[in-house]
């Protein structure tokens, strides 16, 4: 090793350059700390709200689930609702002609009498048709003119009678259907409450949903801002760090040459080897156990 004049201020001049810059690490260090205690706590919140916003969502998309399926049964409902108005168009017309008919038959009524009269009438008609030997032909024409206009009228009534029994349960269906379908009516309004309830539910879960997402990305950008700020720190950490090393090498340097100095002023021999094993360390040779020793001896290493 070459013997160099070393200037004790320059060794001072260093080491306090080393101990500013050791100071002004550990203040980096400090801030990058609590900014990276900062930093988690706007990921936690950040986190926390986006867990909220995934919950919201999918209980909007519960809420739509419930609300599309209620809204399918409701479609079932008025599909038979219209089923039931069908035939209840078929059986108006079915009364009103069974009405007709039954009108148009009491209006060719001539008697007024009810169908018993007319049954016992002819019964003693007939009666006297098969128990009277002496019966004139013209009683006898007579009596089976009558009984022809009895017949004719009781045909009347029983038909008039049977086209009522027909409207009478026509009407009857009618009303049935008209129960049934307003029961479907009360169930569709029923279900069409329970699915506007889910719908707003729903349209409320996901307008909260981007609130909260809105807050979310809010605080992403604090976290990214925060990110790039502790990238900026450690960048200026490892060129501080960078710094110390290149003053703490040059500091160690220049007491190696004041030691020299002060051994070869000494003609110190063993130093002189210990210098010698120092330039093979810095060769990267192999050294041996008493050189190391010297190394050790002479705090070169």
């Amino acid at each position: 090793m070459p013997t160099v004049k070393v200037d004790p201020e320059e060794i001072k001049r260093i080491k306090r350059e080393i101990e500013a810059l050791e100071k002004e690490r550990n203040e980096i260090r400090a801030k990058l700390d609590e900014l990276e205690k900062e930093l988690q706590t706007w990921i936690q919140k950040r986190d926390e709200k986006n867990k909220e916003v995934q919950q919201l969502r999918q209980k909007g998309r519960e809420y739509k689930a419930k609300r599309d399926e209620i809204n399918q049964k409701i479609q079932e409902l008025k599909k038979n609702r219209e089923e039931i108005n069908a035939k209840l168009d078929l059986l108006y017309q079915e009364i009103l002609e069974y009405k007709t008919k039954r009108d148009e038959y009491n209006q060719l009524r001539r008697l007024k009498m009810r169908p018993e009269k007319i049954q016992e009438r002819i019964e003693k008609l007939e009666w006297e048709l098969q128990t009277n030997p002496n019966i004139t032909p013209e009683r006898e024409k007579q009596i089976v003119d009558q009984i022809q206009v009895l017949a004719t009228e009781l045909e009347i009534i029983q038909q008039a009678d049977r086209f009522h029994k027909k409207l009478v349960e026509t009407r009857k269906k009618v009303d049935q259907l008209k129960k049934a379908r307003k029961a479907i009516s009360l169930e569709i309004q029923k279900l069409a409450n329970q699915s506007q309830q889910y719908h707003e539910q729903m349209i409320q879960a996901f307008n909260k949903a981007d609130e909260v997402k809105k807050e979310a990305d809010e605080y992403h950008a604090k976290v990214v801002e925060l990110r790039e700020k502790v990238r900026e720190l450690r960048r200026e950490l490892r060129e501080i760090e960078r710094k110390i090393r290149e003053y703490d090498e040059k500091h160690k340097e220049l007491i190696a040459y004041r030691l020299v100095a002060k051994m070869r002023s000494k003609k110190d021999a063993s130093f002189e080897k210990a210098v010698e094993a120092l330039e093979k360390f810095k060769r990267g040779e192999k050294l041996t156990l008493d050189e190391l020793l010297l190394l050790q001896r002479y705090n070169l290493v």
